[in-house]
């Protein structure tokens, strides 16, 4: 019978013939259809005989299996890089690169090259980005354990070295993906330590330090852009609930007025029965709620 190694590898080598093959589609739509099936492929359940096949005794996705392979086998992280490089005009390639090399990538700062992990990061971001709108917009959470990884591992992490030795434009967009959707991937109950230690984006910890809560501004910001934008329902109530935790967080009152103002106002227009976004009856009352906790007095 066969390992579970020697299955994890046969997983990745099938991914790479089929991206290969991809690469050498004549037609755009082709190349689209491979990608499109890895992505497919890689983001489907385990059944019983897989799980049992790979040594794994809980519910996961493929892709949670093989990004611990390449993070380990660099011949295959690399071969996968080449290929992806080769596709990243695809739409699918984007999320299948953050899915599959995201833990390589932040094994060692020279994981890709040094010469392009600007690039590579940014990709990284990007995918990340379209992944975890796809878990939002369809109320789910496939890819939270991509979430959990740059979240506790990178961006908010006590040991900042994986992060602070990003390149600076690459940095931020890290920032930026994991700040925005603190409240639909987290708990309440640690949202507001999360808002205190989150990084500066102005600033590696060498550069200047850190303050408790130095990053509230930039964070909410963040916060209220993704709020504005959410449409489901079981989202919007996963985002206010967690919002919540924020009731009485110091951090949250030494924001700008107009970072206060604008949140506030972006969760009035969800306690308004009618548009402009016609939330139903639950979204009120969560609006109310998170209303009630994080502005008590009404400002």
């Amino acid at each position: 019978m066969a390992t579970p190694q020697a299955i994890q590898e046969k997983l990745a080598r099938e991914v790479l013939r089929k991206l290969r093959l991809a690469t050498a589609a004549d037609e755009k739509e082709g190349r689209q259809i491979i990608c499109q099936e890895v992505f497919t492929d890689i983001t489907g359940t385990l059944d019983e005989g897989a799980q049992e096949k790979l040594a794994t005794d809980r519910k996961c996705r493929f892709y949670e299996v093989l990004a611990p392979f390449f993070k380990e086998k660099g011949d295959s992280a690399e071969a996968l890089l080449y290929v992806s490089r080769q596709l990243w005009g695809q739409p699918y390639m984007a999320p299948i690169f953050a899915l599959l090399l995201h833990q390589w990538l932040f094994r060692a700062p020279d994981a890709g090259g040094t010469e392009q992990r600007q690039k590579h990061i940014n990709v990284l971001a990007s995918g990340a980005r379209q992944l975890f709108w796809g878990d939002a917009h369809a109320s789910l959470y496939n890819f939270q354990p991509l979430f959990n990884f740059l979240a506790d591992a990178v961006v908010l992490s006590p040991d900042r070295r994986r992060l602070d030795s990003l390149p600076r434009p690459s940095r931020s967009a890290l920032l930026a993906v994991v700040a925005s959707f603190l409240p639909y991937y987290s708990l309440a109950e640690d949202l507001g330590h999360m808002l205190e230690v989150f990084p500066s984006p102005d600033h590696t910890l060498d550069e200047g330090g850190h303050v408790g809560g130095e990053s509230a501004d930039y964070v909410i910001v963040h916060f209220t852009e993704t709020l504005r934008l959410l449409k489901p329902e079981q989202s919007l109530l996963a985002f206010l609930s967690a919002l919540v935790g924020l009731k009485g967080c110091p951090y949250l009152s030494a924001t700008r007025s107009i970072t206060r103002l604008r949140l506030q106002a972006e969760l009035y227009s969800l306690t308004t029965v009618g548009g402009p976004r016609y939330p139903p009856k639950s979204v009120n009352v969560a609006a109310f709620r998170a209303l009630d906790a994080l502005f008590p007095s009404g400002g």
